[in-house]
């Protein structure tokens, strides 16, 4: 089985106490037993915390807090989303903002502590290595605001009533957003938000797309614009009337990614991999063709079945 990995930072790995070379955003991949497993050992080049654990079934069923891991099919993908420093107590900020007294510190992972009657504690990630704390007023309602590098958390009262992640925040009758997710049309997506009763919840998205795709990155690109918005333009006329069906037709998926050696070699490289869950870290990808004729989607069906929408 091959196991891919990818890392947020280079690191060295080993797999089996042999090196077995470094680790970073491009992927690389190991040939592994899948009945006799190994035993990884991730060393990052910073003096981040280093990371093993044994490569085995139950691993992709449940990863540990720094990992994510992805059901490719017959492969599999492991990511090491962070290193924390060694686990040493520091305090990162606090203040007092929206009548709440929010502590942010590093003890191994990043965590905030808010006191407002009550008491909390929320985990918070890498993001709020560097973090601010403000009063922000949304829709008459005054908010405990921590900004990260890119993302975003708001209480009310000692409760986490959002988090996510953004370039840009904006704060008034409702809380809005810009965000740039990778995508081969270089899309934008600004969102809107504002409070249900006990968080917040998405009012409106609108996405503008930087370039135009063609060619061999139609089907990416479509299936982008599924996620994101504006796929109609991506359609034959005989499946536009369709449009609103494909969500559910397609399931609640949250990136696209270019198929795997084992995928391409089975499905084409045309197959794009849709990636489903992300529950306690533990990710799926199946893998769908979008059918062009003319520059248009004619078909989307399973790569595994073919059938017409």
């Amino acid at each position: 089985m091959k196991i891919y990995f990818l890392s947020e930072e280079p690191a060295a790995l080993k797999l089996d106490g042999q090196y077995a070379g470094t680790i970073d955003l491009f992927e690389r991949f190991a040939e592994i037993d899948a009945a006799r497993g190994a035993f990884a050992e991730i060393l990052p080049h910073s003096d981040g915390e280093e990371h093993n654990f044994f490569i085995c079934e139950s691993f992709f069923k449940k990863p540990l807090p720094f990992a994510q891991v992805y059901d490719l099919g017959e492969d599999k993908l492991i990511y090491i989303k962070e290193y924390p420093p060694k686990k040493t107590l520091d305090i990162i900020a606090q203040g007092k903002a929206g009548g709440v007294l929010v502590t942010v510190f590093r003890l191994g992972g990043i965590y905030a502590a808010t006191e407002a009657g009550g008491a909390q504690l929320h985990a918070l990630g890498e993001k709020f290595r560097s973090a601010e704390i403000s009063a922000e007023n949304i829709g008459g309602c005054e908010y405990a605001a921590v900004r990260g590098k890119g993302a975003l958390a708001l209480f009310r009262g000692e409760n986490l009533v959002f988090f996510g992640e953004g370039e840009s925040f904006e704060f008034g009758e409702t809380l809005k957003l810009k965000r740039t997710p990778c995508t081969c049309t270089r899309a934008v997506t600004r969102e809107e938000y504002a409070f249900g009763g006990d968080r917040f919840l998405p009012r409106a998205q609108k996405t503008e797309h930087g370039r135009a795709a063609g060619g061999s990155l139609i089907p990416f690109a479509f299936f982008e614009s599924v996620l994101y918005g504006g796929c109609e333009e991506y359609l034959c006329d005989g499946l536009k009337e369709k449009a609103g069906l494909l969500k559910d037709y397609l399931g609640k998926f949250s990136a696209v990614l270019p198929p795997c050696e084992s995928a391409e070699k089975k499905y084409g490289k045309s197959a794009a991999g849709l990636v489903y869950g992300g529950e306690n870290g533990v990710f799926t990808v199946k893998y769908f063709i979008a059918e062009t004729d003319g520059g248009k989607v004619t078909n989307i069906f399973p790569a595994e079945q073919k059938g017409a929408l």
